[in-house]
């Protein structure tokens, strides 16, 4: 079975405890930014955030999107896992970028900073939808049996597919949309 690198896997998880942090830690109001101490904290967690997502990026970039799969994976399914792999780091980018930019403006004094919030604020809504689209894609891949599981994650491994009608289902739902998306997309 293939499955991802220990580094892999504890960049993987560390990654996911910063987020959590950056999540629970963030700034309730903005007028908090007047401390310099806690202006300077943010400004390097997110240089911190952003150079360890680049490094994450830049380790995995070549690894398969679905490592460890023990069945075949269509191309629909491939194009939708890449996507929100990408997405994922897009907003993953724009959160420090946005963040950096948001402690800039309001250290300079220079307007456009409720612009730049309300990126950031976006940039945080499309990480929590697309990150909740993984984990759940995730579980889903587990149910399934399908290997990808076991390659990332260290607990609670699966041993074989859950048989049921509403598996069953599910697979016949979502291989009708991997088809729509390969004619579409010709892929």
């Amino acid at each position: 079975m293939k499955t991802h690198t220990p580094l892999a896997k504890f960049i993987h998880w560390s990654f996911s405890i910063l987020y959590a942090y950056g999540i629970f830690k963030q700034v309730g109001d903005l007028s908090e930014l007047a401390d310099p101490a806690l202006l300077n904290l943010e400004v390097v967690f997110a240089v911190v955030f952003l150079v360890i997502v680049f490094i994450r990026y830049f380790y995995m970039k070549d690894t398969d999107t679905l490592l460890g799969a023990n069945i075949e994976i269509r191309k629909g399914h491939l194009f939708i896992a890449k996507t929100v792999h990408r997405l994922v780091y897009f907003t993953l980018v724009m959160l420090p970028t946005t963040g950096l930019l948001i402690a800039g403006l309001f250290s300079f004094g220079i307007g456009g900073v409720e612009i730049a919030i309300g990126l950031h604020e976006f940039s945080a809504f499309l990480s929590y939808i697309l990150i909740a689209v993984h984990v759940g894609a995730s579980f889903y891949s587990k149910l399934k049996g399908e290997g990808i599981w076991n390659a990332m994650t260290p607990f609670w491994k699966e041993k074989e597919k859950k048989e049921s009608k509403l598996i069953s289902y599910l697979e016949n739902t979502e291989d009708k949309v991997y088809e729509t998306i390969e004619k579409t997309l010709r892929l």
